[in-house]
């Protein structure tokens, strides 16, 4: 467990409230074996800008049966100070949901690669801003 790369998003939402529509994606990728989801937090931000954070396991047992599908996941790796950090990131009267999740898809592509003899020197994302600047780019040539 925890053997492969792991990524995280913050994702926020406008009017300090989570509506649930993108849980249907988030079990899409982890029922087709993409992705293992390992912490999942809840921001709110409220007009004054005090914050609050609920864990996965803390929410409403039927808003809790929504996730379940995900399958089991690791609780509580955010630690204190990266929840502060991520909430400081946020405007005020908004919500945000904390992820962080186990790239599944890239098992048998390292595998594969330690087969060949191979090993990955490096591996990075590309920031959207980054890659929208290229799009203008070539669209301009």
């Amino acid at each position: 467990m925890l053997d492969l790369p792991l990524e995280y998003a913050l994702i926020g939402f406008e009017g300090n409230k989570f509506s649930g529509k993108i849980v249907p994606e988030l079990v899409d990728l982890a029922a087709r074996g993409i992705v293992r989801f390992v912490d999942i937090v809840f921001i709110q931000k409220d007009e004054a800008g005090s914050t609050s954070t609920i864990e996965l396991n803390d929410l409403e047992p039927e808003l809790y049966e929504a996730f379940v599908p995900m399958g089991e996941h690791v609780s509580s790796l955010f630690t204190t100070d990266d929840l502060a950090i991520a909430a400081n990131k946020l405007p005020v009267n908004s919500a945000a949901m904390l992820i962080l999740w186990e790239n599944l898809w890239t098992a048998n592509l390292r595998q594969a690669i330690a087969d060949a003899g191979g090993q990955l020197v490096e591996r990075a994302q590309i920031a959207p801003e980054v890659v929208e600047q290229f799009k203008q780019e070539l669209a301009a040539v």
